[in-house]
C-alpha cells in the first residue's frame, strides 16, 4: 500500500487498523474496513527505481529506498536496537507529514509488526521536517507557553493551505517562533494535549486532533526516548497550534459532563468509518490511562458523534 494518496495525504489504513485491533475489533471489520479504505488509495507515491538509492531525510522519492534500509536493520539488529539508533535520527524531523511518521511508528510498535515499523520508519524518514528552535532559554509552563504563541498568531495571520505540514513547516522560519517553540518542557506535552482534546471537544479543529494523537505515539515511544531528544517534540507541537488557528480568544469551552465510558466509545469506534475519529478514540483512552481527566472521554466522545 502507498505512505500517501491524493498529492500528499497520509495514509492511514496501517493505523486505524492497528488502533482497532488494539480497541477490540473482529476480523471481520477489520476486513470490511480496508476494503472500504482502500478505495481512496489512488497512489502518490515514490517510484520503485529509487529503492537502490542511498536514502536521504526529507526525500519522499526515497521512501522504498528508506523502506529497504529499515527492513535490512530490523532484520539482522531487531526491533531494539533499530529504534535506538533510529530515534535520534529522525526525531529532530518529528514534524514529518503533520506527525503521521512518528503516530504511524507508534502504532506499528504496539502491534509488534516489523514489515508495518519498517514501512513506518521509511514514511518519518522520507517525510522529514525540522522545526528549528533556538534552545537553553528557560522554561514556561503550559499555559505561559500557550499564551506567547497565541500572542505570536495575533501579530501575524497563519499561513493557508491544503496540508497541515505546509503550514506547520511556514511558522517554522519566523525568529519569534524560534525563541518560544522550545521552553515547553516535554513533561508539560501532556498538558498541551489535554488543552488541545478540550478544543478539539469544543470545535472539532482537525488540526489539534494530530496534536493529541502524536502525544500518544510519543508516550508509546518512550521507552526508546533518550531525555536529549525530548525537546525536539515541543517545537512541532508549537508549529501544529499556529497552524491550527485554534488559539482564538473568541474560544468557549464546552460545559463539563459525564461521556460514555471507555467501552462504550471503544464499540462506537470499532463501528465507525472515520479513520481519524478511530484512531483519536485510542489516543484519548491511552492518555487518560496515564494522565486521567474528562477531557479526554470528552474528546473521542465528540469525534465519534456521540455528543
Amino acid at each position: 500500500m502507498p505512505p500517501e494518496y491524493d498529492s500528499g495525504l497520509s495514509s492511514h489504513l496501517p493505523m486505524a487498523l492497528e488502533a482497532l485491533t488494539a480497541l477490540g475489533a473482529k476480523a471481520d471489520r477489520l476486513r470490511a474496513f480496508a476494503a472500504h479504505y482502500a478505495e481512496r488509495l489512488a497512489p502518490s507515491s515514490p517510484s520503485p527505481a529509487t529503492a537502490d538509492a542511498s536514502p536521504e531525510l526529507g526525500r519522499f522519492d526515497h521512501f522504498a529506498a528508506w523502506q529497504r534500509h529499515f527492513t535490512q536493520e530490523l532484520s539482522a539488529a531487531g526491533r531494539d536496537a533499530t529504534l535506538r539508533a533510529a530515534l535520534p535520527v529522525l526525531m529532530p524531523g518529528v514534524s514529518a507529514a503533520a506527525f503521521h511518521g512518528l503516530i504511524r511508528v507508534g502504532h506499528a510498535v504496539r502491534a509488534e509488526h516489523d514489515g508495518e515499523l519498517a514501512s513506518a520508519l521509511a514514511y518519518w524518514a522520507s517525510r522529514h521536517q525540522v522545526a528549528p528552535t533556538v534552545l537553553g532559554q528557560a522554561p514556561l509552563d503550559a499555559a505561559t507557553w500557550l499564551g506567547q504563541l497565541r500572542e505570536l498568531s495575533r501579530r501575524q495571520p497563519g499561513p493557508t493551505g491544503r496540508l497541515i505540514f505546509t503550514r506547520m513547516a511556514a511558522w517554522t522560519d519566523d525568529p519569534d517562533f524560534r525563541r518560544v517553540a522550545a521552553r515547553l518542557p516535554f513533561e508539560a506535552l501532556p498538558t498541551v494535549a489535554a488543552v488541545a482534546a478540550e478544543h478539539y471537544a469544543a470545535t472539532r479543529n482537525f488540526t489539534l486532533l494530530h496534536v493529541v494523537t502524536a502525544t500518544a505515539a510519543l508516550q508509546r515511544l518512550a521507552p526508546w526516548l533518550a531525555p536529549d531528544l525530548w525537546g525536539h517534540a515541543p517545537a512541532a507541537v508549537a508549529a501544529a497550534w499556529l497552524a491550527s488557528d485554534g488559539l482564538s480568544d473568541a474560544f468557549v469551552p464546552i460545559a463539563e459532563h459525564d461521556s460514555a465510558a471507555w467501552p462504550t466509545l471503544a464499540a462506537a469506534a470499532i463501528a465507525h468509518d472515520d479513520d481519524h475519529a478511530i484512531k483519536l478514540t485510542l489516543a484519548c483512552r491511552e492518555l487518560d490511562e496515564l494522565h486521567p481527566a474528562p477531557v479526554w472521554r470528552q474528546a473521542a466522545a465528540r469525534a465519534l458523534a456521540l455528543q
